[in-house]
């Protein structure tokens, strides 16, 4: 073929533009780094008509199923829950780079290439973990996420914390990711971690969630509870209460390989598909991590010896003599930080476990009363009555 006629065929192909269908999960930030990634590399390319599908509002199969029928050269999608754009995946040999976990299953017609971009979610969770090893020494440590598959946010969380000595309890919830957590279910699970406690969660989402059920309990952040999230999503992190601290992977830089692998694989018909990790920025620490004070960690032992012994009968100088402090320093510490009285939490870790076996064992009253530390049934009821207005009596009929 002669210059001029290879500088035709150039011309004309540059005149038909490649349509790109691009499906994201847009509830959030990562999405729309992601799209700030792909539009970053189609500025430098000649001729890419995107095609945008916002997930996860279900946009009709209609809508999907003639974008199909115009012709589709190429596709980047970050969630195959959508059942039209899984159909048209699964029917069109198209190349596809899906943004997610490489373990995700994605059927494809014969001939129809599919890469993988992700981020490193081991490594997410590892980070996650020295992040919190790093900033004090914590006796209970929990991580939240939806589904009950296996997770490497995870799985990296709970190895980097085994590899030092510690464990790692587990909140699952069985909603979809995007609906609220039960707020019973995770007050409960909150209150049984040993304080103070470190808790990652799966994205930012579930971070201001358990951020807003520490408040509604009265657990202090960080003192109590520490949070952690992921994505750096900076109109939740920085508008919750307290603000909040959390992993911040390369979205835009998973954005930007994807748009560049299937431009690869647009162009040269040999192109063998390919997987690629995104590696992780860091952590954007804010007040929700932040390193614990000398008092905080002095009352975080306090509470721990509470806990522990308050049934034993113990006294608020029982408590400054574990600390090898004065009963006003802890006192006073107590008041600052908790708002409360070294007294008091006795008081009620004590009727706590009285509460407990009213209402799950047929014990005696009297005996329920010295289990639970008090010297004589007598004080046991009058501080009973005091809480919940009725006899202990009365509370295990009811």
């Amino acid at each position: 073929m002669t210059k001029a006629g290879n500088e035709k065929n150039d011309k004309a192909r540059l005149r038909r533009k490649r349509r790109i269908i691009v499906a994201l999960w847009m509830n959030g930030t990562s999405g729309r780094e992601i799209l700030s990634g792909i539009f970053r590399y189609a500025r430098t390319q000649i001729g890419w008509d995107i095609r945008l599908v916002q997930l996860p509002n279900t946009p009709h199969p209609k809508r999907l199923r003639r974008l199909a029928a115009e012709g589709v050269d190429g596709i980047i999608a970050s969630n195959m829950s959508n059942a039209a754009l899984t159909e048209i995946v699964s029917n069109t040999r198209a190349p596809f780079v899906f943004i997610g976990p490489p373990a995700t299953p994605i059927q494809r017609p014969p001939g129809g290439k599919t890469s993988v971009v992700s981020c490193d979610d081991a490594a997410i969770g590892a980070m996650g973990a020295k992040h919190f090893l790093s900033r004090g020494s914590f006796n209970g440590f929990g991580f939240l996420l939806a589904g009950s598959d296996a997770n490497p946010r995870e799985q990296g969380f709970k190895s980097a914390l085994a590899a030092t000595g510690k464990e790692c309890s587990t909140f699952r919830s069985l909603k979809a990711a995007d609906e609220p957590i039960n707020a019973e279910d995770l007050a409960a699970w909150l209150k049984s971690l040993p304080k103070p406690a470190a808790v990652m969660t799966y994205y930012d989402p579930f971070a201001v969630q358990v951020a807003n059920v520490c408040r509604e309990q009265g657990l202090a952040v960080p003192e109590q509870v520490s949070i952690l999230g992921v994505d750096n999503d900076d109109l939740l992190c920085e508008f919750a209460n307290p603000t909040l601290s959390s992993i911040q992977p390369d979205h835009e830089r998973a954005g930007l390989l994807a748009a560049r692998e299937l431009n690869a694989l647009m162009t040269r018909p040999s192109r063998k598909p390919r997987t690629f990790v995104c590696p992780v920025l860091g952590v954007v620490e804010r007040e929700s991590t932040k390193p614990l004070t000398p008092a905080a960690h002095l009352i975080a032992k306090a509470r721990q010896f509470i806990r522990d012994h308050a049934a034993k009968g113990i006294r608020v100088a029982d408590v400054a003599s574990h600390l090898h402090v004065s009963r006003r320093l802890v006192d006073l510490r107590f008041r600052e930080i908790e708002n409360t009285s070294i007294h008091q939490m006795i008081e009620n870790r004590r009727l706590e476990l009285a509460e407990k076996a009213l209402a799950e064992t047929n014990r005696p009253i009297r005996r329920i009363a010295l289990e639970s530390g008090y010297r004589n049934v007598k004080t046991f009821e009058a501080a009973f009555r005091k809480r919940h207005g009725l006899s202990p009596g009365a509370f295990r009929k009811n």
